[in-house]
């Protein structure tokens, strides 16, 4: 007990207590990875390295909200293209309504078939929708970023027969079969230039997300420089302190039983 009392004793103690903080300190850094693990660590790196994650979930979120207005302008794509399709046939069916040599037990066969395109068109403008949502005629505006200007719109336009201007259109009647192919023509441009306007926003929209991931990266860099731990650092430090511990402990021993020696001594 009276080494504990001694001055240099106390400062044995004092250095094995700083050693042995430090080395917890080390081996929380090595095992979690970070260098600041607490507010005491460095209370301005923790907050900013918080931002910077906080700042990380958004751009992620922002990514996955372009992610979906890529996938809804797939969708809406993919019907055009059927529309698409469906005119170009009701196009080829008309030329041939139109032509002298078609019966009219022909051209009753061909309206029926138009008729159908005509209904498909419907549907198709009625039931394509995301997430129960109609995607023609509708105006989805798809938040990217944290200011209200970091928007991208997708706007489609209506598509039906009618709004194709092929309502009404009747091939049993020559003359109208006739004035059906240029209609049907007008019709295909029209789906034409909304996919076209289409495609500029999934232009837009990718070149939003390839943005926003650099943007990711970029953050996530800066926030490791500033929170993640330097390993052959702490490797270092780890072997100095564990050197620095033991010799603390060693001589506080050493001293300990020197001192109870020499009351021994005094006793005897």
């Amino acid at each position: 007990m009276v080494g504990i009392f001694n001055n240099e004793g106390f400062g044995t103690q004092r250095r094995l207590g700083q050693a042995q903080n430090g080395l917890n300190n080390t081996l929380n850094r090595l095992s979690s990875g970070r260098r600041i693990n607490s507010a005491s660590d460095d209370a301005a790196g923790l907050q900013i390295a918080n931002n910077l994650r906080a700042d990380i979930r958004v751009l992620n979120q922002a990514q996955r909200n372009a992610g979906t207005g890529l996938a809804i302008t797939n969708i809406a794509d993919g019907s055009l293209t059927q529309a698409n399709d469906l005119l170009t046939r009701a196009a080829e069916i008309s030329l041939q309504a139109a032509s002298g040599t078609t019966s009219d037990a022909g051209r009753d066969a061909l309206n029926q078939e138009l008729q159908g395109i005509f209904a498909e068109l419907d549907s198709l403008g009625q039931n394509t929708r995301f997430d129960g949502q109609a995607l023609f005629g509708s105006d989805i505006g798809v938040r990217v970023g944290e200011n209200a200007s970091e928007q991208v719109n997708i706007s489609v336009d209506n598509l039906s027969a009618g709004d194709l201007g092929l309502a009404g259109i009747d091939l049993n009647d020559p003359a109208q079969a006739s004035a059906a192919i240029s209609q049907i023509t007008g019709a295909i441009e029209q789906v034409s230039a909304s996919r076209g306007s289409l495609g500029a926003t999934q232009q837009r929209l990718n070149t939003t997300i390839e943005s926003i991931q650099s943007q990711v990266i970029s953050t996530q860099e800066a926030e490791s420089q500033i929170s993640d731990a330097d390993v052959a650092e702490e490797v270092v430090n780890l072997t100095k302190l564990k050197i620095l511990s033991e010799s603390n402990v060693s001589a506080l021993a050493q001293g300990n039983n020197l001192r109870a020696q020499n009351v021994l001594s005094l006793l005897n």
